[in-house]
């Protein structure tokens, strides 16, 4: 474009130099508007330029800041993700240690129920213990005014010490009675003296420990014959021995062999 200003320049400037005054007012008409033109078109060109440029430069610091952001962004999601993983590991082992805990907390609850059952049975156990069940019955009958054990009495209580043979823990009763014949007095001291006979052949014979006994003598106090009779008479004349036991199986069992 500046070429052809030129050559349009130098043209006018051919035709001023010839002289024509009617060209010369032609070449100023026509060629100064052109430049003016032409010059402001620079101008706005070289202004363009500079917006430009300026465009440029702040397009590439804005790129710059892009970057920037891009980088920081770029961290921060690293640095969550990082702590991301990390509270997700924490929580694991938080989940973990809660498991752990809840495992004691149950292996906790079988023992105390396991102790709770233990500490039940102990205490029915000992209930049984103390309770006493009937073993073994016996019954010696004894002749008139008479305390002295005859072979048939003696015969009955070897199977009572036998029932007692290797047990560790029982009682044995002895009561002992009489018929209603004589004096109430005499009786009652004939019944002791009966009774006190049976235990004397229990611990000496049988090796039954004394604090294992129980003796009384009752005199006619529970008579269970006619004592009009002498058959009933004979049956009053008696001493009862009673084995007891714990009411636990596995003793009573071997009180009953």
């Amino acid at each position: 474009m500046k070429t052809s200003l030129l050559a349009c320049v130098v043209i006018g400037g051919v035709f001023l130099s010839s002289g024509c005054v009617a060209t010369r007012k032609w070449v100023t008409r026509t060629v100064d508007p052109v430049q003016n033109r032409v010059t402001a078109i620079e101008a706005k060109n070289a202004d363009q330029d500079k917006q430009i440029a300026t465009d440029t430069q702040q397009i590439a610091e804005l790129d710059r800041n892009l970057s920037r952001t891009d980088e920081k962004l770029t961290a921060a999601v690293a640095d969550a993700a990082q702590k991301a993983t990390v509270a997700g590991n924490a929580a694991k082992a938080a989940d973990q240690k809660a498991d752990n805990a809840q495992k004691s907390a149950d292996g906790a609850a079988q023992a105390s129920a396991g102790a709770r059952t233990y500490a039940e049975n102990l205490s029915r156990f000992v209930d049984d213990t103390n309770k006493l069940k009937l073993a073994k019955p016996g019954t010696i009958l004894f002749a008139t005014n008479q305390w002295a054990l005859e072979v048939e009495a003696k015969l009955e209580l070897a199977s009572i010490c036998e029932a007692a043979r290797g047990l560790n823990r029982y009682v044995v009763e002895v009561q002992g009675f009489t018929d209603k014949t004589g004096a109430p007095e005499v009786n009652e001291v004939l019944s002791q003296r009966r009774a006190q006979e049976v235990g004397r052949f229990l611990v000496n014979e049988c090796g039954i420990p004394l604090r294992n006994m129980t003796m009384l003598g009752s005199g006619y106090a529970q008579p269970v014959g006619d004592d009009k009779t002498r058959a009933g008479r004979q049956q009053n004349r008696r001493v009862e021995v009673r084995l007891f036991v714990p009411e636990v199986p596995s003793v009573v069992q071997a009180a009953s062999r």
